[in-house]
């Protein structure tokens, strides 16, 4: 039995959906600091002959003012500089496309960005973005986050950085595992205030994978794939750790809060029209991900007796996986989110007339990002990148401080747990 999707990638050694970097994460190359240059001069006279100077370097996350003289002197402070010279040379603008199509210096599995160092008693916010993009699909929402004195006093930021062109299901057990990984290797015992309470933020595909991240798989998922993927006939090893690590999963205990930007949970007849096709074409998956479905297929089913030997099976990327007709896609969207889990939805449409249920951002409808039991949903007027639009980024301020004074609510005991659901659409 051999899997097949169209081209593959064979240009570099990709990595497969069981193996990860052993350090899949970063900390920011370029980190925020405020240089204090202090004389030793007690008055202007003895400034102006002194010929030593003391060179003394902060952390501004850290701290906010310096002894003087006998006075409080507060520090400047430039919290977005680091991460606007780390989005200039990432060069995510052009990879973010090669990572859509498998092509050359193409990233092969998630990466975690660390917006500052570790900071254990800073609450943690993951954020994802979507299809074909990268981390500078999150400028403004970081930048805001970063310029709120309360937002930064409480939270640090990560971003997930990973290659659109993969099946979901696989994105969605690296991802796991990269967080998993970097919340072990921080904080090893997992109670420090950083690893509880972390907030969820995706955008359009990110914010699919955002959901499933907190969300429980049944039965239905291995059925799917083993009856709208397969060849006839063939049965998945239900004990086979590869698969398992796909078809089986749980909700992240660390998190506390989501926040779903436009996210298509039901598909989208974008991803069935005549430019997606096209685009669909051309993606390339990695060759490792291939061969290893390949073996499991013949180490992970009943084809010991070779019944399946010679046929092939269709493995596909992540736009046909979000068509709405995809078998996929809709099992995923009957998945339960956690009870444990607050969730809020920001859906855009793009004409402020008619009705709303019909209504779409240009890529996503609004019968697709919409989520019964949610805790509050915003409809902005805007196009699908409504992350970026001052709307949307109040509205994610809001829930952040509103889950601010909520987790004081409970004091030292532990974080806000329990939502109450919105009864309206704002």
């Amino acid at each position: 039995m051999e899997a097949t999707k169209g081209k593959a990638d064979t240009s570099r050694s990709a990595t497969s959906w069981s193996t990860l970097p052993a350090r899949p994460f970063s900390e920011m190359p370029s980190p925020n600091v405020t240089v204090l240059l202090a004389f030793n001069a007690e008055n202007l006279e003895q400034l102006r002959s002194a010929h030593d100077v003391v060179l003394t370097v902060y952390d501004p996350y850290r701290e906010k003012s310096v002894e003087r003289h006998g006075q409080s002197v507060p520090l400047a402070a430039n919290f977005s500089a680091g991460y606007g010279i780390w989005l200039a040379r990432s060069g995510f603008a052009g990879q973010s496309l090669r990572n859509l199509f498998g092509r050359a210096r193409a990233i092969d599995s998630p990466r975690i960005y660390l917006m500052q160092p570790f900071d254990p008693d800073r609450r943690i916010i993951l954020m994802l973005h979507g299809l074909a993009s990268s981390p500078e699909a999150w400028v403004n929402v970081a930048n805001d986050i970063q310029g709120d004195e309360i937002l930064r006093q409480h939270f640090q930021v990560w971003q997930v950085y990973y290659p659109t062109n993969v099946p979901i299901l696989v994105s969605l057990a690296r991802i796991r595992r990269a967080a998993r990984i970097t919340l072990a290797h921080f904080d090893p015992a997992g109670t420090l205030p950083a690893s509880q309470g972390m907030v969820l933020i995706g955008h359009s595909m990110g914010g699919v994978l955002a959901r499933l991240l907190v969300s429980t798989s049944d039965e239905e998922l291995w059925t799917t794939v083993q009856d709208k993927y397969l060849p006839d006939g063939t049965e998945l090893d239900r004990n086979d750790e590869r698969l398992n690590r796909l078809l089986s999963f749980t909700p992240m205990p660390q998190v506390e809060r989501a926040i779903f930007i436009a996210a298509p949970h039901r598909g989208t007849p974008f991803a069935s029209n005549r430019i997606a096709r096209w685009a669909s074409n051309l993606v390339r998956l990695p060759l490792a991900l291939l061969h290893e479905f390949e073996d499991v297929m013949q180490t992970a089913t009943n084809n010991d007796g070779g019944q399946n030997e010679g046929q092939t099976f269709h493995v596909p990327n992540s736009i046909e996986q979000l068509r709405e007709t995809d078998p996929l896609i809709r099992a995923t969207a009957q998945l339960p989110i956690s009870p444990a889990v607050c969730f809020h939805s920001i859906i855009a449409r793009r004409r402020p007339t008619g009705p709303l249920e019909d209504s779409d951002d240009g890529v996503v409808p609004y019968r697709s990002a919409h989520l019964a039991g949610a805790v509050s949903e915003k409809v902005i007027v805007a196009g699908h990148s409504v992350q970026e639009t001052p709307q949307a980024i109040l509205e994610i301020r809001r829930i952040l401080h509103e889950d601010i004074e909520q987790t004081a609510q409970t004091g030292e005991s532990g974080f806000f747990v329990g939502c109450e659901r919105a009864s309206a659409i704002q």
